[in-house]
């Protein structure tokens, strides 16, 4: 049986990682340092590499030829790891084993001594599914650790985690991959695997994986079974349900200018085509993220869809919620633009209702050659707390797209906020959602 490409293309050195740098970086201070903590959590996205980092480290931990910071990968110890079959490495599935019975059996075998190398590895994934009996039971092994035993503890919902648990572990923060290592990775792969890709193939699958190394080589993979030696756009589209640049751009525009016909015909060529509508709302979401800066009727456009996007997914007939909502929108917020729009402009842009610093800010983006209503909107979307030294824009569940708008301008925010304040302000984005994250933009793992 053939190994997918995400396993047979499973990094097995700190070097062969892509993207994370800081993760790596840490580790190989730490390793040189001979500085290993006894336990450690992983958070991040699903896909971005927390399990083959475990697996790596647990080859350090145990490898009789290191190679600096990374393993050998051919001593009997790594090689039984990289087969999954190194009885001091032990891995465990929270999702389905999250009671106090499999805690306790950890706990309780924790106690021994390895059976070949110098360390027992456990590696708990999803362990935010630990019921809160297991979350003591665990926290009691953490207190008093075995010298030999390390834990690595991967999550991908923190907030999810007893604070008592992550204060006795190392918390490593892992990040979406970037759009350049996804798009490399997949041409490594391609040549790899002597198949030939088109540039904009790659491009669309980079994009697909929204960050997600292990998502961009499972969609690879899923359009390499239905092509022949030659992946090309139209194969890439067709393969994952995909809309090209040009249908999408017509369902914005049709929008844009009030054309319903238009919005019509989109729709029926859409459901004939037998593609999902959500797709399509997905990807004109993202054109417009990706293009807009000035024009607030775009911005609300954006907000709109992405709403009607979170009510279309649970919705059984999907034609009629797309049709009635997207005609809703283009007659709300195009058809009835004189009106709407003054009214909505005329409650939007005031900033003279905010005092100090980002009274100064929301000014600065609004008046003269720096004008950006998306970064303007953004900052009105939020609420607002500072204190000294510190300013959290904290989005409400509800908002999650002008939390993702925050960050795509994060770096803008935070030189502006800089440039009106005489003192260092760390800035701090927080989602209020079902998984509420804070990101310090500060931060060395952020």
């Amino acid at each position: 049986m053939n190994l997918s490409l995400y396993r047979k293309y499973r990094p097995k050195t700190f070097d062969e990682i892509y993207g994370q740098k800081h993760v790596k970086k840490y580790f190989e201070n730490a390793i040189l340092k001979n500085e290993i903590s006894h336990a450690y959590i992983f958070n991040g996205p699903r896909g971005t590499g927390k399990t083959s980092v475990a697996r790596i480290l647990a080859k350090v931990l145990n490898c009789e030829n290191l190679e600096e910071y990374n393993p050998c990968n051919k001593c009997s110890h790594c090689v039984s790891i990289n087969e999954g079959s190194y009885m001091d490495v032990i891995e465990l599935d929270a999702a389905s084993n999250r009671g106090i019975d499999e805690i306790r059996q950890i706990r309780d075998s924790a106690n021994y001594r390895p059976v070949s190398g110098k360390y027992k590895v456990y590696i708990i994934d999803e362990f935010h599914m630990l019921t809160r009996e297991a979350f003591n039971a665990l926290l009691k092994t953490l207190e008093e650790p075995p010298e030999h035993v390390i834990f690595i503890l991967a999550t991908t919902n923190l907030e999810k985690v007893p604070e008592t648990i992550i204060s006795r572990s190392q918390l490593i923060n892992f990040k979406n991959i970037g759009y350049e290592d996804i798009k490399n990775m997949i041409k490594y792969v391609s040549n790899s695997e002597s198949i030939e890709i088109e540039e904009s193939a790659i491009n669309i699958i980079s994009k697909k994986a929204k960050g997600g190394m292990r998502d961009a080589l499972s969609l690879l993979e899923q359009v390499m079974k239905f092509s022949d030696n030659k992946i090309t756009l139209e194969d890439t589209i067709n393969v994952l349900g995909l809309f090209d640049e040009t249908f999408v751009l017509d369902f914005v525009n049709a929008i844009y200018s009030g054309n319903i016909d238009k919005i019509l015909e989109i729709s029926e060529s859409l459901f004939s085509m037998g593609k999902e509508p959500e797709i399509l709302l997905e990807q004109s979401i993202e054109l417009i993220f990706e293009t807009i800066k000035e024009n607030l009727k775009m911005i609300k456009i954006m907000e709109k869809l992405s709403e009607i996007l979170k009510e279309i997914k649970f919705n059984e007939n999907k034609r009629l919620m797309f049709d009635v909502s997207v005609l809703a929108l283009t007659y709300k917020y195009v058809k009835k633009e004189d009106n709407a729009l003054k009214e909505l402009e005329k409650d939007f842009l005031n900033p003279q209702n905010e005092e100090g610093l980002i009274s100064s800010i929301l000014k600065y983006y609004t008046e003269g050659q720096k004008e950006n209503l998306a970064i303007y909107y953004v900052i009105k979307s939020s609420q607002i707390k500072e204190s000294e030294g510190k300013i959290e824009f904290i989005f409400d569940y509800n908002k999650k797209l002008e939390y993702d708008m925050f960050h795509k301008y994060e770096n803008e925010i935070k030189i502006t906020i800089s440039l009106f304040s005489n003192d260092t302000v760390d800035v701090i984005a927080t989602y209020k959602g079902n998984n509420e994250k804070k990101e310090s933009l500060n931060s060395i793992f952020n």
